[in-house]
């Protein structure tokens, strides 16, 4: 339940289908507060006003957080580090800022840096669309999803606190989570399932090549399993990118366990191969009911 009233003044940067998704959820929510949404394009900017997504919007970083007293980064993370150097000299003092990111070692680093008369708190939303842009935005998407919150050095308990409110405002359940655990963990969680799915789709599409009827034979498996590969690009590449010691260390442990499955296979190993999917099985089961 939230305890705290959410500030007065909010800007969101960045309206994609996070941050837009974030203005739809605070509208159909009752937020009474005033709403900028600063975006990279005139077109996107117009369809945030003409859909009434927001009061104000503006392709300018600095005139749109100017007299926020939160701002919410939902760009991708190498552009939104940067933006949190911009939000040093352009935001208001004892400004709150947070983000979206799905990394947040770099993040928060930038964050660490910023002058003491702002406040600013990690945030990651554990939710997605693969379909990207404002015309992907839903109102829904956070209402149950976890949002993760990691505290930097310029986190006071009230910006934390308030932060917390605004995820919990839009139906989300926050959670705290170290910066040294958050990445590690995402690896597995996150990004380890995407470069699996990428890496689906790119060995299925060489073959693919030379036997097109491939494709007219999928099924629900191959949909389900590459289903994230379709997700945005751009917002992928900085995932990797800003995440590289984590995630090569999960690549490690799936490489393994690919390894390991094709000695069962290349030896006949009838009934290692049988233990080695049931345990994998029994993993799932665990944890998912379908």
């Amino acid at each position: 339940m939230v305890t705290l009233p959410l500030p007065n003044r909010i800007c969101i940067v960045g309206l994609g289908v996070m941050g837009a998704s974030l203005a739809l959820a605070l509208r159909e929510r009752g937020y009474t507060g005033h709403l900028t949404g600063v975006s990279r394009t005139l077109a996107t900017r117009d369809t945030a006003l003409g859909r009434r997504m927001v009061d104000a919007a503006t392709i300018d970083l600095a005139e749109g957080v100017r007299a926020a007293e939160l701002v919410v980064l939902a760009t991708p993370v190498r552009l939104l580090i940067e933006q949190i150097g911009q939000c040093a000299t352009s935001c208001a003092d004892e400004a709150i800022i947070t983000d979206m990111g799905s990394t947040k070692a770099a993040i928060v680093t930038a964050m660490d840096a910023l002058p003491e008369r702002l406040c600013a708190v990690g945030g990651h939303p554990m939710c997605g669309k693969e379909t990207a842009g404002i015309d992907a935005a839903d109102a829904g998407l956070y209402v149950g999803a976890p949002w993760i919150l990691t505290r930097s050095a310029r986190s006071t308990d009230p910006a934390y606190a308030k932060v917390r409110a605004l995820a919990e405002f839009v139906g989300a359940r926050p959670r705290d989570l170290a910066v040294a655990t958050h990445d590690p963990l995402l690896a597995y969680a996150s990004h380890l399932p995407y470069a699996l799915s990428v890496a689906l789709v790119t060995a299925t599409a060489g073959f693919g090549q030379a036997n097109p009827a491939v494709w007219e034979i999928m099924a629900g498996g191959f949909r389900d399993t590459s289903r994230v590969a379709a997700s945005d690009v751009t917002m992928w590449t900085d995932i990797l990118l800003t995440n590289p010691g984590p995630v090569s260390d999960a690549l490690d442990d799936a490489q393994r366990a690919i390894d390991t499955l094709r000695g069962l296979i290349e030896r006949q190993d009838a009934a290692g191969l049988a233990d080695f999917l049931a345990r994998a099985a029994s993993a799932r089961r665990n944890r998912y009911s379908r």
